[in-house]
């Protein structure tokens, strides 16, 4: 049976990946020059920064520092990962406030190529974070530490803060599903899906009915 502190980082990375994808549905709509949803920008870099501090990096601090102490070959992937969780929370935090500048002061303006080119950066950063803990680290510290002894660190790394359930990612979570933001593509396009919250284009108007 798989660790209960593993389970929770799977979880905490499927819903950082789909809202990953979200965000870049709308940096695609800004390559298309057209207007991205810049409060959505600012509130998706705000939970993919600030969540991940709260709980998920902590706890992946402590499993590193237990996984180089048994698997000395790691070291150097673990030491990169560490770095890039402090990348992430910089970048995350100057992408906040920029997209929040741009909704108060410029939101009919397109984003310029810097800035796009930035988040774009921090996008594929996260992505890359995530697939090399999922397909390489997770997997090593499921095999060198025993689960018993994962388990038993949940009272040391508190699994009482709620992901899913807390209230800002509630309210993203609306604010996405409500308006069907999810698939939106630009150039009047969407997707065949929502990650997040499944949702799925309506059936087109029929012509024939005026």
């Amino acid at each position: 049976m798989k660790a209960i502190v593993l389970e929770r980082l799977h979880a905490d990375h499927h819903r950082y990946a789909a809202l990953l994808c979200i965000l870049d549905r709308q940096l695609h709509i800004a390559a298309c020059d057209e207007l991205p949803d810049y409060r959505l920008l600012a509130r998706l870099c705000h939970y993919l920064t600030h969540q991940p501090e709260e709980w998920h990096h902590p706890v992946e601090d402590a499993l590193f520092a237990r996984l180089a102490g048994c698997h000395a070959q790691s070291a150097e992937l673990l030491v990169v990962l560490s770095e890039e969780h402090r990348r992430i929370t910089r970048d995350g935090n100057e992408l906040e406030a920029t997209f929040r500048r741009q909704a108060d002061d410029m939101p009919e303006e397109e984003l310029d190529d810097n800035r796009l080119n930035l988040a774009r950066a921090f996008s594929e950063l996260y992505h890359h974070h995530l697939y090399s803990e999922s397909r390489h680290v997770y997997p090593l510290i499921e095999r060198c530490i025993p689960a018993a002894e994962l388990d038993e660190m949940s009272p040391r790394i508190p699994l009482l803060i709620p992901a899913e359930g807390s209230p800002g990612f509630q309210g993203l979570y609306r604010q996405i599903a409500d308006n069907h933001t999810g698939l939106r593509l630009g150039h009047g396009e969407q997707a065949d899906f929502c990650p997040l919250c499944d949702a799925r284009p309506g059936p087109l108007p029929d012509p024939t009915i005026c």
